[in-house]
């Protein structure tokens, strides 16, 4: 089947990524970084808790080591605040970019964006199924509107640092329910400066190592992170060059400019707006008329 190859297909610029890219890789990167000095002052911690017992140290200097851990493990929070709006950010926009490719049937459209990463446990999965549809989304071997894009291969950079975060966020549940339910214990507890010691014993003697080894894996994964959103929008920079996607309009002021000569004759084709199943095409532009399910409806662009 012939596609209209002149572009864009609707009035939908193309975003260019590279500024938010470059925020996302650097906040990754510092969230990766972040787990070392967090499990470096949890060890600390451990060698203090290991001299109050041994009777070194005094009660109050538990405290106060304790107070010392929870500011430095509080730094990595403040990181990962700001790499989730900059992540929901940029997931939106190459969400608009796989729509500009024109990709009928979707599944994980911008919304999910925001839905996806926010929400608990469907932030566990949706936004790495959303990454990976847009990688195949940006196929060169699917030109844009072509409605066989689905069949591409998907990531295998996308589904390790799936895996891997995954791991991380299960060992951190299920083997740190001590700590965690120190942490919260203790809220109170810092603000008054009041005696920290269970809450320590508490955080170092239950599962440390598990601990431990979910910090590191959520570096690793942070890692993985970066490398695969700076491939994923070098992916799609790659595939709006090639098909001249990058100069897309925000107007559909193309609507009255002349037609490729390799444009098609008018007839349906998959809508590439992605919400119906076609869309009328005059020969020259496209049209509010659509289809879904054999009924046709209007549906402006």
């Amino acid at each position: 089947m012939a596609y209209p190859s002149y572009l864009p297909y609707f009035p939908r610029a193309w975003r260019h990524n590279h500024a938010l890219v470059n925020a996302s890789v650097a906040l990754h990167v510092g969230t990766a970084l972040a787990t070392i000095p967090q499990v470096i002052s949890l060890l600390w911690l451990h060698d203090r808790v290991d001299a109050y017992l041994d009777g070194t140290i005094t009660r109050d200097q538990l405290t106060d080591a304790t107070n010392r851990y929870f500011l430095i493990a509080s730094l990595p929070g403040l990181i990962a605040v700001a790499n989730t709006i900059v992540f929901i950010v940029l997931l939106w926009r190459l969400a608009r970019n796989h729509q500009a490719i024109g990709r009928p049937n979707t599944t994980f459209g911008p919304v999910w964006a925001i839905v996806g990463v926010l929400v608990p446990f469907l932030s566990m999965a949706v936004p790495w199924l959303q990454i990976n549809e847009q990688w195949k989304g940006c196929d060169p071997e699917h030109p844009p509107t072509s409605p066989q894009w689905k069949s591409a291969r998907g990531s295998n950079m996308v589904y390790v640092w799936w895996g891997v975060a995954l791991t991380a966020v299960i060992i951190g549940l299920a083997a740190t329910a001590g700590v965690a339910r120190a942490m919260f214990s203790s809220i109170g507890t810092i603000g008054r400066r009041g005696d920290l010691v269970e809450v320590a014993q508490d955080m170092v003697d239950h599962n440390l190592k598990w601990f431990v080894a979910s910090t590191l894996l959520t570096g690793v994964a942070a890692i993985l992170g970066a490398v695969t959103l700076r491939t994923l929008v070098a992916r799609q920079d790659n595939y709006a060059e090639r098909f001249h996607l990058d100069h897309a309009t925000t107007t559909p002021a193309y609507i009255g400019s002349p037609v490729s000569p390799h444009a098609p004759e008018p007839g349906w084709f998959p809508d590439p707006a992605g919400r119906f199943d076609h869309r009328w095409w005059d020969g020259t532009r496209w049209t509010e008329t659509v289809s879904r399910g054999g009924s046709t409806m209007t549906d402006p662009l």
